[in-house]
């Protein structure tokens, strides 16, 4: 049977929009020879509207299109997600099998995801009796939608027992073909430093599917067919992995974050499953991120504080990438204690990747800020303080830019915001000033530990300046100062961060998970400095809350995955 699996790109709360573009999606599919075809979880509405879902007049437009959908099936079904309310007044998470015009089966998710970034049963009503089964073709085909297919007790993910297996089910009920509708968030594994392992590793959701599908398939004798969306939403970044597991435990799947029509067959051999190198999905993932925030925020341009430093020259590239360079403006805004070296290397990089460039006095707001507090405080000495003026004087800077008529003009467009340019590693402790490099629509590297922004960096190759890449990390906001000296060298921090909040390993067995990862001299520093990290991890919640959303890319980000309270002890 060939079918169609639609990975498309919804955008939340627009039920007709999505509607139009899946419409489109099927009557291609249909032209191509497809059997059947199959759309993600929640097609309609966007998987998540969140709050929106419980206005009135979304819930009817989400029914309402939904039904349109299903009168424009033709013979070849039509199988999308969407969602209708239900008797407890939150709703169902339904799967709707369209034929010959009408809504011809239903089948409702069987259970709900409520851990790290999901809140489902604020929303929704688990149904745990819905099981389907579709007599179509010579075929008996299950249907299930995301979380289902994840709740085997062996290879499932989930970090609690739902009491129920419904692929399980399914096949035990007499299925001969499974179809899968997800929306399913994709990410790297937890840190690891290059060549290192550890059997308490999270691996990402690339090898997490690498298992699950094709083991299910194996497991169950049953062909699974699984679509699911990609595209960014604020925090969360979906790369489809869609495909095909076949009882072999062979695959037909797709690349990642590929928007566009899937065709696969159950009658035809598998392949081995291509592995997503991590260097390229994250730069792809990055890219699809900033380009799709944009878009659906409706805004069409970003100006961001070029430094000279890795992260902003970095998140610079990636922007250009994203955006096109006319659409990018990056700013140098030295102060007293800034290089010379910083200034050129900033230049350097415009000038490769022509995106527009200002260089703006920050000296000068520093200057009044400084003089304003010593005439309120005679005698004063040059401290944290004045470090924190010098990044506030840069932010301040930077947001008067994105209002500008002059950086309208150049950038073509008055849709401008802040891109954040900062780091997870100096998230995690602290390291940043509230009001200055902390601001920004959202932050492309925020879930990015230092040492793989630096990986980044070298993929993009003469993007970066080699110059950049190769110097000290350094905010250069008093003289002598270097990032490490004050952290830590940053591949003990990141070893640091990767156990204790990536992996999210036990606090008593930190110091040895530690020794998988580090060696030597390096080793024996970063146990000495592991009491401080937690420490600055555990004090500086407060600042982290303040912070623009950051893509998630790693098992464990700081957001709405991870809810530390700012008074607990």
């Amino acid at each position: 049977m060939r079918i169609a699996l639609l990975q498309l790109n919804a955008r939340l709360g627009d039920p007709e929009g999505n509607g139009r573009v899946l419409e489109a999606a099927y009557a291609q599919a249909v032209a191509d020879g497809a059997e059947l075809a199959l759309a993600p979880e929640l097609a309609i509405p966007g998987y998540l509207a969140e709050d929106r879902l419980w206005e009135p007049g979304l819930r009817r437009r989400i029914e309402q299109e939904s039904h349109r959908l299903a009168a424009l099936a033709g013979p070849v079904p039509l199988v999308f997600g969407t969602a209708r309310p239900a008797p407890s007044g939150r709703l169902w998470n339904e799967l709707w099998w369209c034929q010959d015009g009408a809504l011809r089966h239903c089948a409702h998710k069987r259970v709900l995801p409520s851990y790290d970034v999901f809140d489902e049963h604020r929303y929704f009503e688990p149904d745990p009796a819905s099981q389907p089964l579709v007599a179509f073709r010579g075929q008996r085909i299950g249907l299930s939608i995301c979380e289902d297919l994840w709740a085997d007790p062996q290879l499932g993910n989930a970090p609690v027992d739902y009491g129920i297996d419904p692929i399980a089910d399914l096949a035990a009920a007499g299925a001969t073909l499974i179809l899968n509708a997800s929306a399913s968030p994709s990410g790297l594994g937890s840190y690891l430093p290059p060549g290192r392992s550890a059997p308490w590793a999270i691996p990402s959701k690339d090898a997490q599917r690498r298992r699950l599908l094709p083991g299910l398939a194996q497991k169950h004798g049953v062909p699974i067919a699984y679509a699911s969306r990609v595209g960014a939403e604020s925090w969360l970044l979906f790369d489809g992995g869609s495909g095909l597991a076949l009882p072999d435990g062979r695959w037909q799947g797709s690349t990642p974050f590929h928007e566009g029509t899937l065709m696969v067959d159950a009658g035809l051999p598998g392949q081995a499953w291509r592995t997503v190198e991590d260097g390229t999905w994250l730069r792809t993932a990055l890219v699809a991120g900033i380009r799709d925030n944009l878009a659906k925020q409706g805004l069409e341009a970003v100006v961001l504080g070029l430094s000279g430093g890795i992260d902003s020259a970095v998140a610079a590239a990636l922007a250009v990438e994203a955006l096109g360079p006319g659409r990018v403006l990056g700013a140098a805004m030295p102060t007293r204690f800034s290089s010379r070296e910083s200034a050129d290397l900033a230049e350097q990089q415009a000038r490769h990747l022509g995106l527009a460039f200002l260089s703006l006095d920050a000296e000068a707001p520093f200057a009044g800020f400084a003089a304003a507090l010593e005439q309120a405080l005679p005698g004063r000495r040059f401290g944290l303080t004045d470090e924190n003026l010098q990044s506030r004087s840069r932010g301040s800077l930077l947001m008067a830019l994105t209002s500008e008529p002059e950086i309208h003009r150049r950038l073509g467009t008055d849709r401008v915001a802040v891109l954040n340019t900062g780091n997870k590693s100096e998230a995690a402790t602290g390291y940043f000033t509230l009001y200055g490099d902390g601001i920004g629509a959202f932050a492309p590297l925020g879930d990015c530990l230092k040492a793989r922004v630096y990986a980044v960096a070298r993929e993009l190759g003469a993007a970066v300046p080699r110059g950049v890449i190769e110097r000290p990390p350094t905010a250069e906001l008093r003289p002598g100062q270097t990032d490490e000296a004050s952290l830590l060298p940053y591949a003990q921090l990141d070893a640091i961060l990767g156990v204790a909040l990536e992996a999210q390993r036990p606090a008593e067995t930190l110091p040895d998970d530690l020794a998988l990862l580090l060696d030597g001299e390096a080793l024996s520093q970063a146990r000495v400095a592991l009491p401080r990290i937690l420490g600055l991890l555990r004090r500086t919640e407060f600042k982290r809350r303040q912070l623009p959303f950051a893509f998630k890319v790693s098992p464990k980000a700081f957001g709405a995955g991870r809810r530390i309270p700012l008074t607990a002890d």
